[in-house]
C-alpha cells in the first residue's frame, strides 16, 4: 500500500511506479460528475482561474465566493477588481449564465458538488 501513491496508469494503461517496481497496481478512482465548482478568494488568482474555468466548461456551475462584498460588487459590475487581457469578455460572456459571483459563502455549503 505504501507504493501505491508513486503509482499511476500511463496512456497505454500500463501501470508506472517511481518507486515500487513490480507487483504495484493502481486502483483507479471511479469517475465522478462535478457539475458545481466553488470557487473560494475572488482576487487576482481565484478570480480570473475561475472565469476560464466558466468559459471551458460550460456545463459546470461556476460560483466565486469571498467576504469581501465590495470586491464581489466589482466583479458583478462592468468595472471588474482585476485586469487580465480579454478577462472582461468572458466575464460577459459567462456571468450570469454559468459563472456567478457571491460574498454568501454559508448559501453554497450546502450545494451538492
Amino acid at each position: 500500500m505504501a507504493g501505491s501513491l508513486e503509482a499511476a496508469m500511463d496512456n497505454s494503461g500500463d501501470v508506472v511506479t517511481r518507486n515500487g517496481g513490480p507487483g504495484h497496481e493502481v486502483n483507479p478512482l471511479p469517475p465522478i460528475t462535478v457539475n458545481n465548482i466553488c470557487c473560494i478568494g475572488a482576487g487576482y488568482v481565484g478570480g480570473p482561474t475561475s472565469c476560464v474555468i466558466a468559459l471551458q466548461c460550460p456545463h459546470i456551475r461556476v460560483t466565486v465566493v469571498d467576504s469581501n462584498p465590495q470586491r464581489i460588487s466589482q466583479w458583478n459590475s462592468e468595472t471588474l477588481p482585476v485586469y487580465e487581457p480579454g478577462l472582461s469578455e468572458i466575464v460577459e460572456k459567462c456571468r450570469d449564465r454559468n459563472l456567478f459571483f457571491s460574498s454568501d459563502v454559508s448559501e453554497l455549503l450546502n450545494r451538492p458538488i
